[in-house]
């Protein structure tokens, strides 16, 4: 038996796909008694595949245009030669059969994660592969008659037939179906690599990555997938799914390891601290984000930089009705030990009044499996168990800042309003998690110090400034926590061979924003911030999609019925103009010395009384209506100045700046940001003055006319980049 190999096409042709950028396809002279496990062991030789990866050939049957697709795997002793002479010879159908070689894909994760049928599996995909074209379309650009009617009934055609993804163009529209769809498997993830979006396939989220990756490599520019849609539309899974390809297409499949394994292990960490429940969504992004991923040259994944944005801290003290906090303390309190749950002194979520106003479990969750499955992905990111405990201990104390109450203060004085705290057993359980003075924290909760004529003054709290005080404790330690997990996570995704020099390749982010909100009577800042960003993501689309491709027919004289679409630049303006834009008012009012929020609200109805995109309630309340392009929205200028200040007071940051514990202290006394730039100089540095010294002694050795000793001490000195910067890790 003789095996050989040709670029012509001879008996048994077979594909070799994206295993390798030089061949489409060779050639094998075999015999009927040639196993499959034989053909590719010579296939993977002549290619000098990857040895550690396991390899297979598959009989795949399509048509020329690759509509239709039909795969089966050979076993390791089948005789493809057998199985070919099988192959019908006329074929007036246009039916082709070919031999491809596949890399085996063990998707041991998904069984782990989904336990379903595998018979349902196979007719999930046979549906999904054969999805009909006559009646809903997969574009809807290919509809004759494109109105909101027809658009709307080919969606929900569609969505009744199982098909929640739908292409217009290039933009995918997706559909939440609140279940899971067997359609994210290693089986999904291998048919999409190398496929552009088109009619070949049908419309997946996949494709979107797999044309972003391939634009990228082929153009060699950098490329941005922006996520966008109305709170609880899945922006966050798809999230997850486009960098689930990313990573499969980095390295050849769909399991990472090293920097892909970490970004896509990121996910979870920062969904535990930065998700909670709303009215509208069990599992809410309440951050922004946006993770740039690195690639080398060659496409491969190097490194990850996640940016975030917009934190809701006021969640931390209280949630609308129907809400939850975050995630993770509800995971915590769940699942911890017994030693854990005593050596913090944690209780049950009805014990503190930062968790008891709102619901507690939520439907279809083990939260403390979501606890130990939180532990493992943030010990791959690389918090280790003592960290991991530091940060609870934060948590923690969070909770129970909720729980310190306050009491009038007798005194001689008939106008003194002081107050005390009523349970000073639960200000020393927090001093002793931050590693705190009892002393000193009672008096940060209680009073304040100003300093006036070169006097140190202190001045004693009311009730309703000591409520505030402890809130904005609570908030100023959750918001720098969260700021610090982003920064280890950084670190984590940050590709410590790229210290000393540039970037080298390009990059591809995703941006992933909270949808737009109407929580009806509860809206306040927070919306207004979040629905002011989703008005600029709808500008961006306006101008792209309508407005600039408009132009450019213009510009080359064709002729077309010219389309109006919902100008939001008028509401744009509203928010954000200068000098009386709503956002420019409100800081005005923050530094004015004696406005409130009832005067914050007069100065908006007086300013913006004509301003079409601006509305007064019919009733009198304390309120305002925008009109956003996805329709009105009433605010609450209630607290908006307080929010928008977000005061941190300088006599707490001075209570946490001297905890005897180094992790509060890194908290809250520097920017994450600063410390994260500052490390990668720092390293610069470090390794520029080690290359310096290097040169000083090589010269001087020269200075000596000792060559021998020259090439000896430079040899010593002369190691690779990597080990000199491993030797000055920060």
């Amino acid at each position: 038996m003789t095996l050989s190999f040709s670029l012509a096409i001879s008996e048994l042709p077979v594909y070799v796909g994206a295993l390798s950028s030089l061949y489409e396809a060779l050639s094998v002279e075999a015999s009927k008694q040639t196993t499959s496990e034989e053909i590719v062991s010579c296939i993977v030789e002549r290619l000098s595949l990857n040895e550690n990866a396991s390899y297979e050939l598959a009989e795949v049957i399509g048509d020329d245009f690759g509509q239709e697709c039909k795969e089966r795997s050979l076993s390791s002793q089948e005789s493809p030669v057998q199985l070919m002479m099988l192959w019908p010879k006329h074929r007036p159908d246009n039916t082709s059969y070919r031999f491809y070689l596949r890399e085996k894909v063990v998707d041991y994760t998904w069984r782990a994660r989904f336990v379903m049928d595998p018979q349902l599996i196979k007719d999930y995909f046979h549906r999904f592969l054969y999805q009909p074209k006559d009646r809903e379309y997969p574009d809807l650009c290919q509809l004759s008659d494109l109105n909101e009617q027809t658009l709307l009934a080919n969606l929900r055609e569609r969505f009744v037939a199982g098909h929640i993804y739908t292409y217009v163009g290039s933009i995918l529209i997706a559909l939440n179906p609140f279940k899971f769809y067997p359609i994210y498997n290693p089986k999904y993830v291998k048919l999409y690599q190398n496929r552009r979006l088109g009619p070949n396939l049908p419309p997946h989220i996949f494709a979107v990555a797999d044309t972003a990756y391939h634009c990228m490599l082929k153009d060699r520019k950098n490329q941005c997938i922006v996520i966008s849609g109305e709170s609880g539309s899945g922006k966050t899974e798809s999230t997850n799914f486009l960098l689930h390809h990313l990573t499969a297409l980095s390295q050849k499949g769909s399991h990472g390891s090293g920097v892909e394994q970490t970004i896509l292990s990121a996910g979870p960490v920062l969904e535990a601290f930065g998700n909670a429940k709303t009215a509208h969504n069990n599992n809410s992004s309440r951050f922004g984000k946006f993770i740039q991923v690195n690639y080398k040259e060659n496409g491969m994944v190097h490194g990850a930089v996640v940016q975030k944005y917009l934190l809701e801290k006021s969640r931390i003290c209280s949630q609308g009705r129907y809400e939850r906090n975050y995630h993770v303390f509800y995971y915590l309190l769940e699942g911890a030990n017994e030693q854990e749950k005593l050596q913090l002194h944690l209780m049950t979520p009805d014990k503190y009044y930062y968790l008891n106003k709102s619901c507690a479990a939520l439907d279809n969750v083990d939260e403390s499996y979501e606890f130990s499955r939180l532990k493992q992905s943030m010990e791959m990111v690389g918090f280790t168990p003592e960290k991991q405990r530091r940060l609870f201990s934060v948590l923690s104390a969070v909770l129970l800042l909720g729980n310190v109450e306050f009491h009038p203060r007798k005194s001689a004085y008939h106008h003194d309003e002081s107050v005390g705290v009523k349970n000073p057993d639960v200000v020393a359980l927090i001093s002793e998690l931050l590693r705190v003075k009892q002393e000193t924290l009672m008096q940060a909760l209680i009073a304040k110090r100003a300093r006036a004529s070169g006097e140190t003054l202190v001045i004693n709290y009311r009730l309703p400034e000591a409520i505030a005080s402890r809130d904005a404790m609570a908030k100023c330690l959750y918001g720098a926590l969260f700021d610090w997990i982003v920064l280890q996570v950084n670190h984590a995704l940050f590709s410590k061979k790229d210290t000393l020099r540039e970037h080298q390749g390009n990059s591809i982010g995703v941006l992933d924003i909270f949808g737009f909100e109407d929580f009806g009577p509860n809206n306040s800042f927070e919306q207004l911030c979040i629905n002011y960003a989703n008005e600029h993501l709808q500008y961006y689309f306006n101008q792209h999609v309508f407005k600039y491709e408009q132009e450019e027919y213009r510009k080359e004289g064709i002729r077309w019925t010219n389309i109006d679409f919902m100008d939001n630049t008028g509401c744009l303006q509203l928010i954000e103009a200068k000098p009386n834009g709503l956002l420019c008012l409100l800081d005005d009012q923050c530094n004015f010395p004696g406005a409130t929020n009832e005067t914050l609200l007069q100065k908006f109805n007086t300013v913006h009384k004509d301003n079409t995109f601006y509305k007064k309630p019919q009733k009198k309340e304390a309120a305002f209506i925008v009109e956003h392009y996805a329709g009105k929205v009433k605010y609450q200028v209630t607290d908006m100045r307080e929010k928008n200040l977000d005061l941190m007071r300088q006599d707490i940051v001075g209570v946490l700046k001297n905890s005897s514990m180094a992790f509060v202290r890194e908290l809250v006394g520097v920017d994450p940001v600063a410390v994260f730039r500052w490390a990668i100089v720092r390293a610069f540095f470090r390794a520029q003055f080690a290359f310096r010294d290097a040169g000083k002694r090589h010269r001087q050795g020269r200075v000596d006319g000792n060559r021998n000793n020259i090439q000896q001490r430079y040899r010593g000195i002369h190691v690779p980049n990597d080990n000199i910067i491993s030797s000055f890790k920060v």
